[in-house]
C-alpha cells in the first residue's frame, strides 16, 4: 500500500472522481465526507490550517482519503478529523473492504512519524464500521484512548405509518392549534429556496440569536459565503436543501439541510421570533418530514443533540463518537488525559438540557445587554432586558397586585352612532406597519394566538389605539390570571376614556354575546369612575401576593 499526502487544493482537485468513486460504491449517505462538501470547505477555510489529506493506493489506484488537519507545536503534535465545527460527522473515505487495512496504516505511520501525538477524532457515527475497527487497532497496539458520545436523534422513515406517525404528533406543543390559528391569519405556504434567499435566512438567524449565545457561526462573514455556496449545490449524490415557510409571500421560517443517498440531515432551523406563538419552526420541520416521506428519503437525520424537540419527533437512534488517543510517550498520554477530561466535562454539561438553556439564553442576554447598553442602535432593546430583569426580580421576591373585573349586560350597552369605521387587525397589517413591526410584532402575535382578535380606528393604526377581544377566556397576563369565559360573554382589553364607548357599542353591533367584561388594575387613575359612568358594575377582584416566589392568588365575589 503506497502513501502519499495531499496539501493543496489543486492536488485534491485531481482526485475529485476517485474519491467519488468510493463513497458512490460504498453507498455513503455522510453528506460531510461528499467531495464537493469538503472542497468548498477547504476553498474557504482551509488557507487556516496545516491540511494534510493521506492518500493511500494500491497498484498504482486511489482506494483510500484520509481527510486531517495537522497541528505542530511545541509539545508535540496533533491530528484531528478536518471541518471541525462546520461538519457534524467525518469519517475515513476508503472502500469498505480496506478500512481495516488503512486505519492500521495510518496510525501506524503517524505515530512512526511524530512519535509525540495526540489524535482527536470527532464525529464518528456508531452505527458505521469505523468506530469499531479503531477501537479493535487501540486495543491491539495496547493505546489508552478514551470515548465522548453525543446522542443523534433520527426518524426511520422506511418504516413510520405516514398517518399513525402524524396523528400522535400533530398534537405536540398544540401544533394543530398554533397552525390554525396561523392560517387564520394569512396565507402558508411552504417550499424550497433558493441562493437568492440567503440575505433574508442569515437576517432571520441573526435576529433569533441576537439576545441568545449562538456557537453554531452561522452568520460569520466567512461562514455566509460557505453557506452561500453550498445552496447552489443541486445536483450528483450530495445536495443543499434550503426550505422555508411563508406568510404572506414574507419568511418566517427555514430549514437549511444536506441530502446525500437517501438521507436528509437537518443542519441549521430557524424561525423569526416574532412568530414564535405559532411554532413556525415546529410547523416547518412537520412540513419537511412528509416532503421526505413523499420523495421516498429513508432517513430524516435529526442531527446531534439533546435538544427536546427532536426526541418528539424521532424514531430511532445513533451515538456520535470523539475519540481520544495518543502514543506511548509522556508528554503525549497527559495531553491526551486532559483533553479527555475537557471532553468528559463538556459531555456531562451538555447532558443537562436545563444548564445549557441556562448558558444560551440567561447568559446570551446578558451579554447582550452589557455589549449594547451604550451602542446607539441596540440600547433601547438592552435597557428593555435590564429592565424585564429587574422586574422579575422584584416580583420573585414581593409582589402584591390587585385587579378588579367589571361587568355589563350587551343589552344595557348605550348605543352610539360610530363615526369611524372599526377595521379588524390582521397579520399582514401589522408586519406592514412601520409603527408596529420592529417591536410589536410579536406580542401581537402572542395575543392572536390566545384567540385575541384585535379591531383598530380605519387609517389609525397604531398600537395604543387597537383594542382586543376575547370571547373564550378572560386573561389577565400581567398576574398571569385567567378564566373560561361562558358561553356568550366577552373581554375586552387596552381600552382607554376615548374609545370605551364605541368599543362596547362595537360589541353590542357586531357581537351576540349577552355580557360584556373588562378588567383594570386597582387605584388605576379615573378609570374606575369612567366604567360606572357607562354602566358597569363590579364582579369580582383578584389579588395576587408573591413572595419569594411562593404565589397566592385571592378571589372576593
Amino acid at each position: 500500500m503506497e502513501l502519499t499526502r495531499i496539501t493543496s487544493l489543486d492536488q485534491l482537485e485531481q482526485y475529485r472522481d476517485d474519491w467519488s468513486l468510493i463513497l458512490e460504491e460504498n453507498q455513503n449517505t455522510n453528506p460531510f465526507i461528499e467531495f464537493v462538501w469538503v472542497y468548498e470547505w477547504w476553498k474557504h477555510f482551509g488557507g487556516e490550517y496545516n491540511m494534510e489529506i493521506m492518500l493511500f493506493k494500491q497498484d498504482d489506484r486511489p482506494i483510500g482519503f484520509v481527510p486531517l488537519i495537522h497541528k505542530k507545536r511545541w509539545f508535540g503534535h496533533t491530528y484531528t478529523f478536518m471541518a471541525f465545527g462546520h461538519a457534524n460527522y467525518m469519517d475515513f473515505v476508503v472502500y469498505n473492504h480496506l478500512l481495516k487495512d488503512v486505519i492500521e496504516s495510518t496510525f501506524d505511520e503517524l505515530i512512526k512519524e511524530k512519535k509525540n501525538v495526540v489524535f482527536y477524532l470527532y464525529g464518528l457515527l456508531e452505527s458505521t464500521e469505523t468506530p469499531k475497527n479503531i477501537e479493535d487497532y487501540l486495543r491491539q497496539r495496547k493505546y489508552s484512548f478514551s470515548l465522548h458520545r453525543v446522542i443523534t436523534p433520527y426518524i426511520n422513515l422506511k418504516d413510520i405509518k405516514h398517518e399513525d406517525y402524524m396523528d400522535k404528533r400533530k398534537k405536540l406543543h398544540r401544533l394543530d392549534k398554533r397552525e390554525k390559528r396561523l392560517r387564520e391569519n394569512g396565507e402558508v405556504k411552504f417550499s424550497r429556496s433558493g441562493q437568492e434567499e440567503m440575505d433574508t435566512v442569515f437576517q432571520l438567524h441573526d435576529n433569533r440569536w441576537k439576545k441568545k449565545r449562538d456557537t453554531s457561526g452561522f452568520t460569520n462573514d466567512k461562514d455566509k459565503e460557505f453557506y452561500r455556496s453550498l445552496v447552489g449545490i443541486q445536483e450528483g449524490p450530495m445536495q443543499t436543501e434550503l426550505d422555508a415557510l411563508y406568510i404572506n409571500d414574507t419568511m418566517i421560517a427555514f430549514h437549511y439541510g444536506f441530502k446525500c443517498r437517501g438521507r436528509v440531515l437537518s443542519y441549521v432551523l430557524g424561525f423569526d421570533d416574532n412568530f414564535e406563538p405559532f411554532g413556525p419552526g415546529r410547523i416547518l420541520e412537520r412540513e419537511k418530514i412528509l416532503q421526505c416521506k413523499k420523495d421516498r428519503i429513508t432517513v430524516f437525520d435529526l442531527s446531534i443533540g439533546y435538544e427536546p424537540y427532536k426526541f418528539a419527533l424521532n424514531t430511532n437512534v445513533d451515538y456520535t463518537r470523539k475519540m481520544i488517543f495518543s502514543s506511548s510517550v509522556m508528554t503525549a498520554k497527559i495531553r491526551r488525559f486532559l483533553l479527555s477530561m475537557k471532553e468528559s466535562l463538556i459531555e456531562r454539561l451538555k447532558k443537562n438540557y436545563e444548564f445549557v438553556l441556562f448558558i444560551r439564553i440567561t447568559i446570551g442576554k446578558f451579554l447582550f445587554v452589557i455589549r449594547n447598553l451604550f451602542n446607539k442602535t441596540e440600547s433601547d432593546g438592552a435597557r428593555r432586558e435590564l429592565h424585564a430583569f429587574l422586574s422579575r426580580i422584584k416580583k420573585y421576591l414581593y409582589e402584591k397586585e390587585r385587579y378588579v373585573v367589571y361587568r355589563m349586560e350587551n343589552k344595557d350597552v348605550p348605543e352610539l352612532a360610530i363615526t369611524e369605521d372599526i377595521i379588524e387587525l390582521t397579520i399582514n397589517d401589522a408586519m406592514s406597519s412601520p409603527t408596529i413591526s420592529p417591536k410589536k410584532l410579536k406580542e401581537i402575535c402572542e395575543k392572536m394566538y390566545r384567540g385575541y382578535k384585535g379591531y383598530y380606528p380605519a387609517g389609525n393604526l397604531v398600537f395604543e389605539n387597537i383594542i382586543w377581544m376575547n370571547d373564550k377566556v378572560l386573561r389577565i397576563g400581567p398576574i398571569s390570571y385567567s378564566e373560561r369565559l361562558g358561553r356568550k360573554a366577552i373581554h375586552f382589553k387596552n381600552w382607554h376614556e376615548g374609545n370605551l364607548e364605541a368599543a362596547c357599542s362595537f360589541v353590542k353591533k357586531n357581537n351576540k354575546a349577552k355580557t360584556v367584561f373588562v378588567t383594570v388594575k386597582d387605584e388605576f387613575g379615573n378609570k374606575p369612575n369612567v366604567l360606572e359612568t357607562i354602566g358597569f358594575s363590579i364582579d369580582k377582584q383578584i389579588e395576587k401576593r408573591t413572595f419569594f416566589g411562593n404565589e397566592k392568588y385571592e378571589i372576593i365575589e
